[in-house]
């Protein structure tokens, strides 16, 4: 198992959500305590419950790495590719101008993945290669994976045949390489043309199965569920530089 320098990398966790409610509050705490280098942007994709309520929380806590990219209807719950496309542009927006694509990774996840600890590391050396745009890691849907079927089962979870194989759970990415698919509209996912796509098998993403709907810390602290009051604008992006 080799193992690069994660610090030499800047890091973004790009979480998509519509109802996550039960799950996101956990999975936001589990990446900033586990990676607490990396940046978390939550995609809320005009959840009917309080998935864009716990990341605003959770932002006050600790919002310098926590971001809440909020979409809403009509431009909203159009597929998981313009969600991640609406975090790439807020990204590059919070970024700048003085901002290094090629040493910015963009890690696509569930909203209840839990990526191993190591993950980090073992993707980074592979990036020590300038030539690799995107890496895929295992995704396991039990506490195991250790067997070969489940090895095999893994393997066709981490790659859908009919699935974007840029938006699937688990997969790394390089800014720089999504720069050069987005086109001038800033789409990358939506108009996607083929990356070389990397497997690293020392480590892994774990997904609940689904339905993906299991207790959080917000349940447990007693939060209830309120009426959706309506937006007034299609978009809003709440990052560390609204603080």
């Amino acid at each position: 198992m080799k193992l690069g320098d994660p610090t030499r990398l800047e890091w973004h966790f790009f979480v998509p959500c519509r109802d996550e409610q039960s799950v996101i509050g956990g999975t936001v705490t589990y990446l900033r305590q586990t990676f607490k280098a990396a940046h978390v942007w939550v995609i809320d994709d005009d959840s009917d419950d309080r998935t864009a309520a716990v990341v605003r929380g959770l932002r006050r806590i600790e919002g310098r790495h926590i971001h809440l990219v909020q979409r809403y209807r009509p431009q909203a719950r159009t597929g998981k590719e313009d969600a991640l496309d609406a975090a790439y542009r807020a990204l590059k927006v919070w970024q700048g101008r003085h901002a290094t694509p090629e040493r910015a990774i963009i890690t696509v996840l569930d909203a209840g993945s839990r990526p191993a600890w190591n993950c980090l590391g073992i993707t980074a050396a592979q990036f020590d290669d300038p030539e690799t745009a995107a890496v895929q890691i295992d995704v396991r849907t039990n506490g195991e994976g250790r067997s070969w079927f489940k090895r095999l089962a893994n393997a066709c979870l981490a790659r859908p045949a009919d699935a974007n194989p840029l938006s699937g759970n688990g997969r790394f990415i390089r800014l720089s390489a999504l720069d050069s698919i987005a086109g001038p509209e800033g789409q990358p996912w939506r108009g996607m043309r083929p990356l070389p796509l990397g497997y690293a098998r020392d480590t892994f993403v774990y997904q609940p199965p689904t339905p993906s709907r299991l207790p959080g810390p917000e349940i447990a602290a007693g939060v209830r569920k309120v009426p959706v009051v309506p937006h007034p604008s299609p978009i809003r992006v709440t990052t560390s530089n609204s603080l």
